[in-house]
């Protein structure tokens, strides 16, 4: 059964955060950050002592999570920019009848948006992303998918929430258009993740190999988007 109330509070550099626990069977103890608090996940025959051990063990890489998550929100607040290919951009208001987004040298010129419009802002900025998206995705999935035995039998953008990317039996691709706001090797990380699922429809060493043959950095892509995905968030 889960539990909503606080087992306890952990402290941090910047302050104590609420630790939550649910009890249900599992081999193992999981931790899980989010929304300013820690969730714990362990069978109902892990003691509280080594709850608080594994908590404490961890405290650096819960740090860590609960600081980028904390900047996040701050960031989510700031609708003066966004992100562009892995670089802030400013965001410049003009007046029009027809609310728009272009991308400029100096910024991307929204047009139509009141001042302190936020949800009318961040609408047009989403709809900005998708368009731009689906110009610019197609050609990086065939640059990448010339160097495979099977290429894919067509190009999706998604909107999910918890997957970057995925790959169908059939070979269809679907790549979620938030990542046009990460750095390029980001995305080109995510399309040899998938193109490798042509090949390998699991996560096995086989897959990994092929992920890496299709692109080597796949590592750093890959801790980049660990540490910084949520970020990718801020227009939605």
């Amino acid at each position: 059964m889960k539990s909503a109330s606080v087992w306890l509070r952990l402290p941090l550099p910047d302050g104590e955060v609420d630790v939550v626990l649910t009890r249900r069977p599992r081999k193992s103890v999981g931790i899980r950050v989010s929304a300013g608090r820690v969730e714990l996940v362990a069978h109902p025959a892990v003691s509280a002592a080594r709850l608080r051990e594994v908590l404490f063990e961890r405290r650096d890489w819960i740090a860590g999570h609960v600081a980028r998550q904390k900047l996040a929100r701050q960031q989510a607040a700031d609708l003066s920019q966004l992100r562009w290919q892995g670089e802030p951009l400013p965001i410049v208001l003009t007046a029009g009848a027809r609310r728009s987004a272009r991308l400029l040298p100096e910024g991307v010129l929204v047009t139509g948006i009141a001042e302190g419009d936020a949800a009318g802002l961040k609408q047009v900025v989403c709809r900005f992303f998708q368009r731009e998206a689906a110009l610019r995705f197609p050609s990086r999935l065939a640059e990448l998918a010339r160097a495979c035995r099977r290429q894919p039998s067509g190009l999706q953008l998604s909107s999910a929430r918890t997957r970057w990317g995925s790959c169908t039996a059939a070979g269809v691709i679907r790549l979620n258009w938030r990542l046009l706001q990460a750095p390029p090797a980001v995305l080109d990380y995510v399309i040899a993740h998938e193109l490798a699922h042509l090949e390998h429809m699991n996560h096995s060493p086989a897959f990994w190999a092929e992920t890496a043959r299709l692109y080597p950095d796949w590592q750093t892509a890959r801790r980049w988007l660990k540490q910084h995905g949520a970020e990718l968030f801020h227009f939605d």
